[in-house]
């Protein structure tokens, strides 16, 4: 479940329009906070958190309310690589860098 919806904010760089020169530039990257609600696991604990990048998500309705979903075809990706670990995999690398 998707608790909560933030920005990372970095230094980039872009072309400015009237010299044509990379210039720096503040620019902001969407992550989703997820935690675990419910798991068979037991590598994986209720209430972990873990990150995914915004361009992962979609809007979906759900008995007419919008909600944020990972989206289908990243899904499969990581279904097809990983298997039924890819939140497990998620959730130890998140925990490693934490550390």
């Amino acid at each position: 479940m998707i608790s909560k919806v933030a920005f990372r904010k970095y230094w980039g760089k872009r072309r400015d329009k009237n010299t044509g020169q990379y210039v720096r530039a503040r620019k902001s990257m969407p992550y989703a906070i997820c935690e675990v609600v419910m798991s068979q696991d037991n590598d994986v604990p209720m209430g972990s958190q873990f990150t995914i990048a915004g361009y992962m998500l979609q809007n979906v309705t759900v008995k007419g309310e919008t909600a944020l979903a990972f989206h289908s075809k990243y899904e499969v990706a990581f279904a097809d690589e990983l298997g039924n670990e890819w939140v497990r995999r998620l959730i130890t690398e998140e925990n490693k860098h934490d550390t």
